[in-house]
């Protein structure tokens, strides 16, 4: 009997299949539990690292806004720029407690944050400083702090050193994007041996072997996956170049913010040398092979230099670069970074800018208050001077007609002094304005005979008016002697004759250029430019053209007031003057004044010389004068001129005065006044116990008494100081009259 037929022989062949299939399976499943944590770990650090470069990023621009808020209300004075600033340094203490926290595992990173928290402490002591300063002394101590540049420094130091915690973050990036490529081609080599395995195990291994596979690709796709992530990460750095160097200094990787800062794309740049970005004079110098060379050697380098983009152009760049090698230490390459820095360094700009523009402004501010003390002073002397010297002009010429020209000699010395006295106090901006709603363009056509009469026959004039011409709102007088002023500079400028152009036109100063011009609002202006095409002016001239008693004349050809008193006038009728010049190109003077809403005024014109109006001792003034000469002075004018003259030297006895006498028809009193009552304070208490009583001011210079924005009160009548008989005699009428 035949018995079953064994399978013992079958058995080694089994074995010998299933023993291959069965270590296949096992490697596979090795493999994917090794695999999962390293990746999962992966993310990890790819999230974590990302995390370090945004709070970093996200401190640096923290700071950037308590800087920018910070200086803009030192220059503006607005308080809504303070916003920025303490939101920016409100955040800083979290973001910076962050960063150390997530840099805890790096000790790289940790060396940096002392130094990092220390720069950030002197900074923002220096902001506060500066503010503190400003509330208590003014921006002048502001200026002192900010000129020792230690907040400038402090915050360079800021920069460079976030700058550094984000390139050692990147580098570490690329070291790990370097890492997972190995870890892609250890799993293809498992692989491609469990393939070959596979293809050995016949029938009853393809089972294991295909399920191995499975796992595989698995593998290997999550492994893409945080790849793509890694890349993901890498090309949302937009502000930064971040690029990977081969040993040699070729690139062989390329982020979206490398290619919207230098212009190429992946595919142009990757296999070049990153000489490409280097200037011409850096290659010449082997500049770039030197930074290779002490990356190479750990010396990895942070720096603000030149860059080239493919267009050609150059910009200025903070550039970083550090070596990357790999768990055995060999050198794979080298991570890059740059940053554009061009808007740093225009901010930078911009603020020297203002600070020169700010010193002009203080120092022109200076000068003002000075000239203005003297043009006080000045006045009053001259107000006694010319008054005595006129009124022995009028007594001598009946008695002894031979004093008449000496007479005349002094008085006209005199009244010269006075104008000069009127440009200092144009200059300081403390003449009172008497502004009136004019056409710009009536009152230059009116002034054109007069201007070619005064220029003389080698000097052409053309005059350019615009149509549709907004009006102004401005002291006419004053107005017309500003043009006149600059017609007589342009005609000095043309020694051997030229032409002179006065032109008209609408114009809109917008917020940009009220920003680089200190006292310019933004606003639409009435605009009046006069041109020469004289010899011109040197930048250094410009610079000095409004200071008073400057002057590129010969000696005693001119005072060097004739700009600054223009100056002063638009300053204070609250408009802007800008001087456009070349040498040998000629100069334009272009006044811009406020626009006004309303219509125009007809001018008034002065009347023909008529007789002195006399008054009648049954009109009595009431004269306050502190000054002794000032007020004996002006008591004999009024007595000569017909009316009976009380005096005072102080507001409370004019007051004990005015009670005693209830026949006072008019008050004559200078506006500055000691003893704690001023002229107008005098007034107010006068009216209240006499509604009806007459005011008339008197003052050596505009006083904020009665006079606010450089233009007098509404109903205010003033009588300036040095003022004449036939002056006084007409305005004292006037008054009385009710005709002021």
């Amino acid at each position: 009997m035949r018995g079953r037929p064994t399978l013992t022989p079958l058995w080694p062949g089994l074995a010998f299949i299933v023993a291959p299939s069965l270590a296949l399976a096992v490697l596979s499943i090795v493999q994917l539990l090794a695999s999962a944590p390293e990746l999962q770990r992966g993310r990890e650090r790819v999230v974590h690292t990302f995390e370090v470069i945004t709070t970093a990023q996200a401190l640096e621009r923290a700071m950037q806004d308590a800087e920018r808020g910070q200086r803009g209300f030192l220059i503006t004075g607005d308080a809504a720029y303070l916003d920025p600033y303490r939101s920016g340094a409100a955040a800083v203490p979290a973001l910076l407690a962050k960063l150390r926290q997530l840099t805890a595992d790096n000790s790289e990173q940790q060396r940096r944050m002392p130094v990092l928290e220390n720069q950030i402490d002197v900074k923002l002591t220096v902001l506060q400083r500066m503010l503190a300063a400003s509330e208590k002394e003014g921006f002048d101590a502001a200026r002192q702090i900010m000129q020792t540049n230690v907040g400038l420094d402090a915050m360079r130091g800021v920069d460079a050193v976030i700058d550094a915690v984000i390139a050692a973050e990147n580098a570490l990036l690329i070291e790990r994007q370097a890492r997972a490529g190995e870890d892609e081609r250890t799993a293809a080599l498992v692989a491609g041996v469990s393939g070959a395995l596979a293809l050995s195990a016949v029938v009853l291994g393809v089972i294991v072997v295909v399920r191995g596979f499975r796992t595989i690709r698995d593998a290997e796709a999550a492994t893409r996956g945080s790849e793509e992530q890694l890349r993901r990460l890498i090309d949302g750095v937009a502000d930064h170049a971040l690029f990977m160097l081969d040993p040699t200094g070729r690139v062989s990787s390329w982020n979206a913010g490398a290619e919207r800062l230098k212009g190429y794309r992946a595919d142009e740049i990757l296999g070049q040398h990153f000489s490409v970005f280097f200037t011409d004079e850096d290659r010449a110098a082997n500049v770039p092979d030197q930074v290779l060379q002490a990356a190479a050697r750990g010396d990895g380098q942070e720096a603000e230099a030149w860059r080239v983009r493919k267009d050609g152009s150059r910009f200025p760049a903070s550039v970083a670069i550090d070596a990357v090698h790999d768990q055995a230490g060999a050198l794979v390459g080298f991570a890059k970074l740059t940053h554009d820095i061009s808007e740093r360094l225009a901010a930078q700009q911009a603020l020297e800018e203002t600070r020169a523009r700010l010193a002009q402004a203080q120092k022109m501010e200076a000068l003002g208050q000075l000239t203005g003390g003297i043009a006080h002073d000045f006045n009053n002397m001259l107000h006694v001077m010319i008054g005595s010297i006129e009124t022995l002009h009028r007594h001598a010429a009946l008695q002894e007609p031979g004093y008449r020209q000496q007479l005349d000699i002094a008085l006209e010395g005199g009244r010269r002094a006075a104008t000069l006295t009127r440009q200092l106090l144009a200059f300081a901006r403390q003449q009172p304005l008497q502004p009136r709603a004019l056409d710009p363009n009536k009152l230059v056509s009116g002034m054109t005979d007069l201007l070619r009469r005064t220029l003389g026959e080698t000097v052409a004039i053309e005059t350019v008016l615009a149509g549709g011409m907004w009006w102004t709102s401005a002291d006419a007088n004053q107005l017309e002697s500003a043009i006149l002023n600059l017609a007589l500079n342009a005609r000095d400028a043309m020694p051997h004759g030229g032409k002179l152009t006065i032109e008209t036109a609408n114009s809109f100063l917008d917020e940009a250029y009220a920003r680089g011009h200190a006292e310019v609002a933004a606003g639409q202006y009435a605009m009046i430019a006069v041109s020469d095409s004289g010899t011109g002016m040197s930048h250094e001239t410009i610079e000095k053209a409004f200071d008073p008693f400057f002057t590129t004349k010969e000696a005693g050809a001119g005072t060097g007031l004739g700009l600054s008193q223009v100056f002063g006038f638009v300053k204070q009728s609250g408009g802007h003057v800008k001087i456009y010049s070349e040498l040998g190109d000629g100069t334009t003077v272009k006044l811009y004044l406020p626009r006004h809403a309303a219509g125009p005024e007809a001018p008034g014109r002065p009347s023909a010389a008529a007789p002195v109006p006399i008054g009648s001792q049954s009109e009595a003034v009431l004269v306050v004068e502190d000054d002794e000469p000032a007020r004996t002075y002006c008591t004999a004018l009024l007595s000569e001129l017909g009316y009976r003259v009380v005096a005072a030297p102080d507001g409370p006895t004019a007051l004990s005065l005015l009670d005693a006498d209830p026949a006072i028809d008019l008050l004559f009193t200078d506006v500055g006044l000691p003893g704690g009552m001023n002229g107008r304070q005098l007034a107010d208490k006068a009216r209240l116990r006499r509604p009806g009583l007459k005011v008339l001011f008197t003052t050596a210079y505009a006083r904020n008494a009665i006079v606010h924005q450089g233009r007098l009160d509404p109903g205010v009548e003033l009588l300036g100081k040095p003022f004449t008989y036939a002056e006084l005699g007409a305005k004292i009428r006037r008054v009385l009259a009710g005709e002021a």
